[in-house]
């Protein structure tokens, strides 16, 4: 079985090419679902590539690597769980290299192929595109021999695995009063409304995003281990094309001060691995409210919390394609 990880790819340096490359592919990938001309990607590509350049950011983002760093985790776990499978997983990406798209083509031989994008809520830039180019180069036979893992966001198990990983992990938690301190989950912002006011035309996932978002804070409020009096929410949003999910990061920022807090953890829930959205956010509060102590906590990255909830559903995905093909009753016997 093949065992694709498919994150969105950052570049992986602060090279004016390298940051072109993939905000071009991105722009390219996002026309598939809202319509961007042509001449107007090159002249978004090139002005954020630039002003990348220009600022004192000295390397690139963390989130390759990191999603490299889940494919290898996850190869050694799978390798001791199922022994009727032999898994091989790989990372790939949507913007950056080797593109998804060339992982997938190059394992159109597998007996299997499962395909988990590495993002905790579906919408129509990550699950919509992957599905759309499966069914357009897969034969029915090999899409019936194909998993994509979704739906992660309603999952129980990713839920304590949250948990768990927040409270249990061994991390030196905030000290002193409860109601001193105070928990912002950061969310992936996304378009509720265009710019004439009405409902995007395509799949956002806001609606799972929000709920994803308050399932995650009445499970931390609720524990008894918990070091938080408050558990707020906050979304990393674009702000192009019209209005976006509330509050914003930005906004949650200018409703902490006068609020009593002294210490305030931050923490991407949305995302399953750091990049360019979740990192150096801390500075942002710290410019609004110098007397706050502002903690970043990093993504789940390849914690084994995240590599074992993601390792059981592929084990899952792997007998539902092997029953659905006969191989599991041939292998019983």
């Amino acid at each position: 079985m093949a065992v694709v990880l498919v994150a969105h790819g950052e570049a992986e340096t602060a090279g004016f090419l390298d940051n072109y490359r993939v905000s071009l592919h991105t722009l390219h990938r996002a026309s598939e679902v809202i319509p961007v001309p042509v001449p107007l990607r090159h002249f978004i590509s090139f002005s954020s590539s630039v002003r990348k350049k220009i600022s004192k950011k000295t390397s690139g983002s963390p989130q390759n690597p990191l999603t490299r760093l889940q494919a290898r985790a996850l190869q050694v776990h799978l390798d001791g769980m199922d022994a009727d499978v032999e898994f091989e997983v790989t990372a790939a990406f949507s913007a950056s290299v080797p593109s998804v798209e060339t992982v997938l083509e190059e394992r159109r031989g597998y007996d299997g192929v499962i395909v988990a994008p590495m993002a905790p809520v579906d919408n129509a830039m990550s699950c919509g595109l992957l599905c759309k180019h499966l069914s357009k180069r897969c034969s029915p036979d090999e899409l019936a021999r194909t998993r994509v893992i979704g739906r992660l966001w309603e999952d129980e198990t990713l839920h304590r695995v949250y948990l768990d990983y927040l409270l249990g992990s061994g991390r030196a938690l905030p000290s002193g009063p409860k109601e001193r301190n105070a928990l912002m989950l950061l969310f992936h912002g996304t378009l509720v409304e265009d710019r004439n006011g009405a409902p995007p035309a395509f799949h956002t996932g806001h609606a799972e995003t929000v709920e994803f978002a308050r399932r995650l804070a009445d499970l931390i409020e609720s524990d008894l281990r918990t070091p938080w009096g408050t558990v707020t929410t906050a979304f990393l949003n674009h702000d192009v094309g019209g209005k976006w999910s509330t509050p914003s990061f930005e906004e949650a920022v200018r409703m902490l001060p006068g609020k009593g807090f002294g210490h305030v953890s931050l923490f991407a829930a949305g995302y399953f691995s750091d990049g360019n959205e979740t990192i150096h956010r801390e500075s942002a509060l710290t410019a609004i409210e110098p007397s706050l102590h502002v903690e970043t906590i990093p993504c789940l990255n390849d914690s084994p919390h995240l590599i074992a909830c993601l390792a059981g559903r592929i084990v899952t995905a792997s007998r539902q394609i092997l029953a659905f093909s006969g191989d599991l009753k041939r292998r019983s016997v």
